[in-house]
């Protein structure tokens, strides 16, 4: 349970980064799509190693 609260923290935590700079025009969509994309990929990766 603990890994699947800090999966959605932090996927909840970077999406909502990602879309208010998107929002504010800081990020253009190709950039945003790319790290959404690159961090699912991370947690993804990060969630498949062995539970302590």
């Amino acid at each position: 349970m603990a890994r699947i609260g800090w999966n959605y923290r932090t996927i909840i935590g970077f999406n909502g980064a990602l879309i208010g700079l998107g929002v504010l025009g800081v990020l253009p969509p190709a950039a945003s799509a790319l790290l959404h994309n690159a961090s699912t990929l991370a947690i993804g990766l990060k969630s498949m190693t062995d539970l302590k």
